[in-house]
């Protein structure tokens, strides 16, 4: 299978005796009667596992609240999607308090809408030395030894795991767990989400990790929201934990540079982080780090580094982006970058807790300064109000008319939530253009019908046609994968790779067409716990002809191509002057 990657009513004055006329209806909204965006391909694409997190237990843990991501990976390289989903945890041992994993699962697409459990075969049954998983949250891909073969890190409670793709011997591909030897096998308390980017620009990917909060069973409080009703402890009663950097020193060992880095972790600067983007938000070709901080300000690391040294400032206070529009901290969660304004630039993007809006900062920074300006009220994103509690998201021309629309995957975090639910729809935000943005969750399709305890989520091209679907995963209940039924415009999807498999974080595409330039930035992390498809997908509408395609490499590099076909995806190879096919094989 090759991808081919009305009129004026008279306004007649009437006698005293005739009947008023009746207020002529108004007309239907067209952007709330259109056709469905997503059909629900779950049953018929086999897929069937779901996320636990132990709460059968009458532990009110915290580490249950988390939920688990979603992971898009090409693990075999045949040109379809695969995904790969964190399995949670549970207790046991004789007090119930020994914290146990479940296992992971990695569904292999097979085409049409069809996946088939890889797990076993892949050698993701197990960790090195046939021990089991630990309690899991979230993965990531990057290819760490630059091999051409995107490998695989997963995070959770007291470990993160490193697993290197290599050949089963068979014309097959497997996991094996390299962990140990690269040095990714202690030092973590609760590791949450995770992003590869080559934060140094020697072309070898690094590793920005999360931490939480310090809880555990001897940090146990018993906590309640209506003075009488045991329930999960919010994060306010604990310490934060910092994050992790580690530098990848090529040679497969990943050392701890956090404090070197400039990573904050400790005090009233602690991270209590749950998601994380990695973006060159000043456009000098350096990957930065915006971190989603639960309850505290959240941070952006803007990279200072040089070859072998990983050197971050913090700025979010004085860009604009630790705080919301009253100049409080929120829960953040989920979060991205994209450029839903057509500025040129990445706007990031976080969604929060109850009672606050998720934020919306857009990106005013030039030369040495890095600014951000909250405009949730301005863009539209607003009107849904402070009832959700927000976690998966993604920026995503989910309708290909050339402006990023939004997906928010929403559930609650404690067990008893007073004045509202548990369980939550999702939210569907079209992009009406420039970055204004309206509420069409009613045309989503079935499944944002019903309300779900939603936590990561992705946007991916499943089946290659160039309409961005949906992976979505749930605490307690099956996974869900939507796929896009819009009916067709035009597009042109873009994979790059690096010189030598260098990491890519931090570049930039350009698409001119019909007389618009549209932006697209190469991303590490994403959503909340997971990883989404890394090929970027620009919608073009009407438009047949491409006039310029460019990629701006974070090596300072750049490189332009004109009269670019269209509706098929395309290879850019750093260095290559002609564009790769890009197939399924």
């Amino acid at each position: 299978m090759t991808c081919l990657a009305v009129g004026l009513a008279s306004l007649g004055c009437g006698s005293k005796d005739q009947a008023p006329e009746a207020p002529t209806p108004e007309a239907p909204d067209p952007d709330l009667t259109g056709p469905d965006f997503f059909d629900d391909m779950t049953a018929s694409a086999g897929i069937d596992f779901a996320y636990r997190n132990g709460e059968e237990a009458p532990h009110l843990a915290i580490l249950e609240s988390l939920g688990g991501g979603v992971v898009v990976i090409d693990f075999d390289r045949d040109g379809l999607p695969d995904l790969f989903l964190p399995g949670g945890g549970h207790y046991g041992g004789a007090d119930n308090k020994q914290i146990l994993g479940h296992p992971c699962r990695l569904y292999h697409n097979e085409g049409n809408w069809k996946f088939k459990d890889a797990t076993a075969p892949a050698g993701l049954d197990k960790l090195a030395g046939g021990a089991p998983w630990f309690y899991t949250h979230a993965a990531t891909v990057g290819d760490y030894d630059r091999d051409g073969w995107p490998d695989l890190l997963v995070t959770g409670w007291g470990r993160i795991a490193l697993f290197h793709n290599e050949s089963d011997g068979k014309g097959g591909r497997r996991f094996t767990d390299v962990s140990a030897a690269a040095g990714l096998d202690k030092d973590i308390t609760w590791a949450t989400s995770a992003a590869w980017a080559d934060f140094d620009g020697d072309g070898w990917p690094d590793l920005f990790v999360c931490q939480y909060v310090d809880w555990s069973f001897a940090n146990h409080p018993a906590c309640n929201y209506d003075g009488k009703t045991s329930d999960v402890c919010p994060p306010k009663r604990f310490k934060g934990l910092g994050s992790k950097v580690y530098r990848n020193t090529g040679a497969g060992k990943f050392p701890d540079v956090s404090e070197e880095a400039g990573i904050l972790k400790g005090g009233e600067h602690a991270s209590k982080a749950l998601g994380v983007v990695a973006v060159d938000v000043n456009l000098d070709g350096k990957p930065d780090v915006y971190v989603a901080n639960d309850t505290v300000a959240n941070f952006l690391y803007v990279n200072k580094s040089a070859p072998g040294k990983i050197r971050f400032e913090e700025k979010g206070l004085a860009a604009g982006v630790a705080l919301d529009g009253g100049g409080n901290p929120n829960g953040s969660m989920g979060v991205d970058a994209g450029d839903p304004e057509g500025m040129g630039k990445p706007a990031l993007w976080v969604t929060n807790y109850e009672n606050e809006f998720h934020a919306l900062y857009r990106n005013h920074s030039a030369g040495d300064r890095v600014a951000f300006v909250f405009a949730t009220q301005s863009s539209g994103v607003g009107v849904i109000g402070q009832k959700f509690v927000g976690w998966g998201t993604g920026f995503g021309d989910f309708d290909l008319d050339g402006w990023e629309d939004i997906f928010i995957a929403n559930g609650h975090a404690v067990r008893f939530p007073t004045g509202t639910t548990r369980s939550q729809k999702p939210v569907l935000f079209l992009n009406k253009g420039a970055g204004k943005f309206k509420d069409i969750t009613t045309r989503g399709g079935t499944y944002f019908k019903q309300p779900h305890l939603s936590r990561g989520a992705v946007l991916a091209d499943l089946d290659n046609d160039g309409r961005l679907d949906l992976a979505v995963s749930h605490t307690n209940a099956p996974a869900t994968i939507l796929r896009n039924v819009l009916p067709g415009r035009h597009w042109v999807g873009v994979e790059l790779v690096g010189a030598g498999n260098r990491d890519v974080v931090g570049a930039r595409i350009t698409v001119e067409a019909g007389g618009r330039t549209q932006t697209r930035f190469a991303k590490g992390g994403g959503s909340y716990a997971s990883a989404p498809d890394r090929r970027h997908v620009v919608g073009l509408g009407t438009e047949t002809k491409i006039a310029k395609l460019a990629v701006n490499w974070p090596d300072g590099s750049r490189q332009e191509w004109a009269d670019v076909p269209t509706d098929r995806y395309h290879v850019v190879t750093q260095g290559k002057k002609e564009l790769g096919i890009w197939q399924c094989r």
